[in-house]
């Protein structure tokens, strides 16, 4: 069986944790060997599945895409959140949509910036997210369960001008 990089991110938390694994194991068994053993009353959400996953699933079934060298690649995240609200502010306007916590800040900012704001992709471009009420840009692979503190299950971003330096 072909070994599958694991990417697991945990509500609340900065730390990534990363680790190769057969993907004949179970996602307990992942977590287990990544440090995870208490999972209490976390749910365990994997990129591209809507709903929590059982700790009993290989993680062979669950696995939607390749990363580098073709490695087969699967993200986790292990927090309290179902879904996370998320509220993106532009020019005044605020658009508002949940996702599940294991999706990447770059979904969002893809979401916001086509589907939300309908921009051109020039300007979309030329746009970042920045947490609400500060200058914190998250980068494009953080997911957004990370960016709650786990009992509150939002996060609210201000859609801002990528500011160059030029000259």
């Amino acid at each position: 069986m072909k070994n599958i990089k694991i990417v697991l991110q945990r509500g609340g938390a900065a730390q990534v944790l990363v680790g190769d694994v057969n993907g004949q194991q179970t996602v307990g068994e992942v977590l287990e060997a990544l440090g995870g053993t208490d999972i209490g009353q976390d749910l365990i959400h994997a990129e591209d599945h809507d709903g929590p996953v059982d700790l009993k699933t290989p993680v062979q079934a669950l696995v939607s895409g390749e990363g580098e060298c073709g490695l087969a690649l699967l993200r986790l995240h292990q927090g309290r959140c179902q879904r996370v609200s998320v509220n993106v502010t532009f020019n005044g306007v605020t658009k508002s949509r949940d996702f599940p916590p294991v999706t990447r800040v770059g979904h969002v900012h893809q979401w916001a910036t086509h589907n939300a704001f309908e921009m051109s992709p020039r300007d979309a471009a030329e746009h970042v997210l920045e947490l609400e009420g500060g200058d914190e840009r998250p980068d494009s692979d953080t997911q957004i369960g990370t960016l709650t503190d786990g009992t509150l299950c939002a996060v609210a971003f201000d859609l801002v001008p990528f500011k160059r330096v030029e000259g």
